[in-house]
């Protein structure tokens, strides 16, 4: 790690406690938090006499540094597609649980438990507090040495601390220059692990009213600012405090009746979804009975319409018919007596034809 970010990281601390005694006063007058921290969460910090901790372990989580420690930079020239890459970029971290007591030593008891925390910025930055404000601190940046953080190997792959399975601390193979696609574990850091599980696996102090001039400039001050809560939701390794606890066990009346509350909201959308279902069933049902019916109903219509024309059909063909033959009667009649007139004035002729030939032969 660079001295560049040290110092950065140094001011920042001291610029906030700085700020912290502006608002509060000194922390032996027990002044009031809560204008800081919502819900006076971390009041237990300034009004402890003894505070220790518990390394959990190594938690795969994000930092708060990206380039010092290899993510992808803050700059879009780097690829704006990848932008959630920047603001999630994880590194191995190291979880622990803080136990404080305002009288006595802290025991590490369930009754003293205020949370558990994990770093933002690695081991080194844990093994760098340690050594800054613990002088019998076990880890220091010796210890750590130069271990890679995201680095690429002789083979290509890329190496940076990691995790395993157990909360120990390993060296990982990447696949990728961000070190986001985990290959498997290079090596196990034997060392690194036996100094946790020598010393901070047990209950060790990092703060005694006895000895320490004020919380701010202890080890407990350094490590609480400079990380973050971690719960059993982040990390199998972190423990919820008394506030979460409560909270989920519904000790808290407005998360319980907000429970109750999305609970029977549920059940309705439930009996809603339920209801429209059955709706969308009936109309279909609706649907289809309608459409066979109004087939039947054009069936009929047509059968009638094809029986309506068969026989204006037949009507006509019969009336046809009829016209026919009564034409040709009359064909016939009239034809008969044509031939009987003409019979009858061939009779008549003859008849004159003879009384001229007597009428001839008297005046003869």
């Amino acid at each position: 790690m660079g001295i560049g970010r040290r110092s950065r990281l140094v001011g920042s601390i001291a610029a906030s406690r700085l700020a912290l005694a502006a608002a509060w006063g000194s922390s032996e007058s027990g002044s009031n938090v809560g204008m800081y921290y919502k819900n006076d969460s971390y009041d237990w910090l300034y009004g402890s006499t003894n505070i220790a901790m518990i390394v959990e372990g190594c938690v795969w989580s994000t930092t708060d540094d990206n380039e010092d420690v290899a993510c992808m930079e803050d700059e879009s020239g780097d690829g704006t597609t990848y932008w959630y890459q920047m603001a999630m970029c994880r590194r191995a971290q190291v979880a622990y649980s803080v136990y404080a007591t305002d009288s006595g030593s802290a025991s590490c008891g369930s009754g003293q438990f205020k949370g558990t925390f994990v770093t933002q910025d690695g081991l080194s930055e844990f093994a760098y507090l340690m050594e800054t404000y613990d002088g019998y601190s076990p880890i220091t940046q010796d210890s750590v040495g130069d271990l890679p953080m995201c680095e690429q190997g002789n083979d290509g792959s890329y190496l940076s601390v990691g995790c395993a399975s157990d909360g120990s601390f390993t060296i990982d193979e990447f696949t990728d220059q961000y070190c986001l696609q985990r290959a498997g574990t290079y090596t196990y850091l034997q060392d690194i692990n036996s100094i946790f599980s020598s010393y901070f696996k047990s209950c060790y102090g990092i703060y005694s009213a006895n000895t320490d001039e004020s919380v701010d400039y202890s080890a407990a001050g350094a490590l609480v600012s400079s990380s973050k809560a971690c719960t059993a939701l982040d990390s199998s390794l972190c423990q919820d405090n008394g506030r979460i606890s409560s909270a989920s066990s519904g000790k808290i009346n407005t998360i319980a009746s907000a429970g109750h509350t999305i609970a029977n909201f549920n059940v309705a959308n439930k009996a809603k979804y339920a209801l429209g279902t059955l709706c969308l069933i009936g109309s279909l049902f609706m649907f289809l009975g309608i459409l066979f019916t109004n087939r039947r109903k054009r069936r009929a219509m047509m059968h009638r319409k094809m029986r309506a024309s068969r026989s204006k059909r037949s009507s006509s063909k019969k009336r046809s018919s009829s016209r026919h033959k009564s034409s040709s009667s009359r064909s016939k009649s009239r034809s008969r007596g044509d031939a009987r007139d003409a019979s009858r004035s061939r009779s008549k002729s003859r008849a004159r034809s003879k009384s001229k030939r007597v009428d001839d032969g008297v005046f003869a």
